[in-house]
């Protein structure tokens, strides 16, 4: 009895002090930013992987820049947006944030398509 009531007061104790730790964190899925037309979206990963098939926008990625948020060619509002249906597709040379997919393949060494997946853009 004395052993389980050591164990339940250390892990209070080790949940209290992780408390200011965590504060501030977000729970729920993972998320971050998207730029469309040089407007920050917010985005919630999904993690759904889509087949090869039906419409989608282009979800630009940057290999070569860890700091780099995607960037979009399409955004809600906007004409033929597919509703968060992305084809993926890898920008190499890109070392730091653009906010248009026009910057991105006009300054692009290489583009190269990845997976198809699915995240919503939330207006920030």
């Amino acid at each position: 009895m004395k052993r389980l009531l050591l164990v339940g007061t250390l892990a209070v104790a080790a949940l209290v002090l992780a408390l200011p730790a965590m504060a501030g964190k977000s729970l729920g899925p993972p998320g971050g930013t998207i730029w469309a037309f040089d407007e920050a979206y917010h985005t919630i990963g999904v993690g759904n992987t889509l087949p090869d098939q039906g419409p989608t926008d282009t979800l630009y990625h940057f290999p070569d820049c860890e700091t780099c948020d995607a960037v979009s060619d399409a955004a809600p509002g906007h004409p033929g947006y597919n509703g968060g249906r992305w084809q993926v597709v890898d920008a190499y040379g890109i070392t730091s944030q653009y906010t248009n997919a026009e910057d991105v393949v006009a300054n692009a060494t290489m583009l190269v398509d990845g997976p198809r997946t699915e995240c919503p853009l939330i207006r920030s």
